[in-house]
């Protein structure tokens, strides 16, 4: 299910909903860390499949390392995509 997001902040809101369900925490929010959320490698396995099912964005392992919230990878892809 791809649905194109072009504003950044639906493109968070979307990242940050992938967190809460991989992680199975409702408390994150846009700024929450994966790793300081008690993201596993399965996790960050989990979650570069669900960016491409809903974004249509193909991310690598090593983008969830050095953009570990939400936010910070929306504004990666953005960079990415300009």
């Amino acid at each position: 299910m791809k649905t194109e997001y072009q504003n950044v902040s639906d493109r968070t809101a979307a990242l940050t909903e992938i967190w809460r369900e991989v992680l199975g925490k409702e408390d994150l929010d846009e700024t929450s860390d994966l790793l300081d959320s008690g993201g596993t490698s399965l996790h960050l396995l989990q979650i570069v499949g669900k960016v491409y099912d809903v974004l249509g964005v193909d991310v690598r392992l090593r983008d969830l390392f050095t953009h570990a919230s939400p936010q910070s990878l929306s504004a990666f892809i953005d960079n990415s995509q300009a």
